[in-house]
């Protein structure tokens, strides 16, 4: 062969490459992440809510959300449910569930103590029994902010002594109590609401660093910590990300957030929470473009963003379950993007149940749909799932 045909071979084979290597990585046409690479079994992978399964175990879709607790006593898992809380037995069935949309509000909205307990405006009810128990208040003190600083006191102290349950919550901010910070106390079976007075910040969960420290899951206000007996839920953690299932609202709770923030005091932290399951992106599809940018806008142009289709293995309990669900590879990212996250109790609480939780984070936006006057997002599978045994 001449030189001249060497050359030409050469910028043939040249132009073949960067061709191909702009098709792989500009378009969403699937050179390298082809089906062709896959085995056939790729093809029968569930998505999450076909509920995948392997000889013993599922994935069920929750109609719930964060926080996910676990009572350690009943072994029973609780989810907030709108206003209310989900119930589950050890082995992943409903017990239980309530929303309770006839209320204005609930301690739902907020969670700040990590009890089965939702207090609402004029009454608790309490998911820990067997049968949901609703108790409206016995009496209910200075909600118009009518009792003196002397007499506010001897209330609180005499409340708080007498109290089996002593439970602080955030302001409400309703017309008859804006402002003022509700306080709940159980006295022989019977719920008494105190508010505190207007404006006492010294009463709210922004006073709990007086001691240096705020325990995620309860508040405690200085001299009356709070009382929770065993009414006290514990979360459960992903351990490959460090993410704990408390509340999702604002920062998430990690490993990490507790390092930066260190009068944040999370118990759970000290539980070992060490495991053999996993999650694992086996192989993934291209199948949309997310973003790009025009002909002018490098390098942008030339790697785009594209959502993929990821098929993974979930190793649970010794057994694989299989599924697939979106994916995001974004321009210039090496990682890929899949927001999932395997909740699981702490190595020592395993023995009383055989259930985790998965969670779907993704979130891509979406768009209002104007005949319907629905958001419709991206990525409808998000959400939350539990792994559990069959039935």
């Amino acid at each position: 062969m001449t030189k001249k045909n060497k050359i030409r071979v050469g910028a043939i084979l040249l132009f073949t490459l960067l061709s191909l290597l702009f098709v792989d990585r500009c378009t969403t046409i699937n050179l390298t992440t082809s089906t062709i690479f896959q085995p056939k079994s790729y093809q029968n992978f569930k998505s999450l809510t076909e509920r995948p399964t392997s000889e013993h175990y599922e994935i069920v879709p929750v109609k719930a959300y964060f926080p996910i607790l676990f009572d350690s006593v009943r072994s029973e898992f609780y989810v907030a449910n709108n206003q209310g809380l989900t119930k589950y037995d050890s082995l992943g069935n409903i017990l239980f569930s309530q929303e309770i949309e006839k209320e204005k509000f609930t301690s739902v909205h907020n969670f700040p103590n990590f009890t089965p307990l939702v207090f609402s405006e004029k009454g608790v009810y309490d998911f820990s029994g067997d049968q949901l128990k609703y108790s409206a208040f016995t009496n209910i003190q200075n909600a118009g902010n009518s009792l003196t600083p002397s007499e506010f006191k001897v209330l609180i102290e005499k409340y708080y002594k007498e109290a089996d349950f002593a439970i602080f919550g955030q302001d409400l901010e309703v017309e008859q109590a804006k402002y003022a910070f509700p306080m709940y106390f159980n006295i022989k079976g019977n719920w008494y609401l105190l508010f505190a007075p207007q404006d006492e910040f010294r009463f709210s969960h922004q006073n709990s660093e007086y001691s240096g420290k705020d325990i995620i899951g309860q508040i405690d206000l200085e001299n009356f910590p709070a009382k929770l007996g065993n009414k006290k839920l514990i979360v459960l953690k992903d351990e490959r990300s460090g993410r704990y299932s408390s509340p999702q609202q604002g920062e998430v709770v990690d490993d990490g957030y507790l390092g930066k923030y260190t009068s944040q005091i999370l118990t759970e932290k000290k539980f070992t929470y060490k495991t053999s399951d996993k999650i694992k992106l086996l192989s993934r599809t291209k199948k949309d473009y997310y973003s790009s940018g025009s002909v002018f806008d490098l390098p942008h142009w030339v790697q785009p963003s594209f959502m993929n289709t990821g098929y993974f293995q979930l190793k649970y309990k010794n057994e694989n379950l299989y599924f697939k669900e979106t994916v995001m590879k974004y321009f210039g990212e090496s990682i890929i993007k899949d927001e999932l996250f395997l909740y699981e109790l702490p190595k020592n609480l395993r023995k009383k149940s055989r259930v985790a939780f998965l969670h779907y984070g993704l979130d891509l936006g979406g768009f209002d749909d104007s005949e319907t006057n629905e958001y419709n997002p991206i990525i409808k599978n998000a959400g939350l799932y539990i792994i559990k045994p069959k039935n």
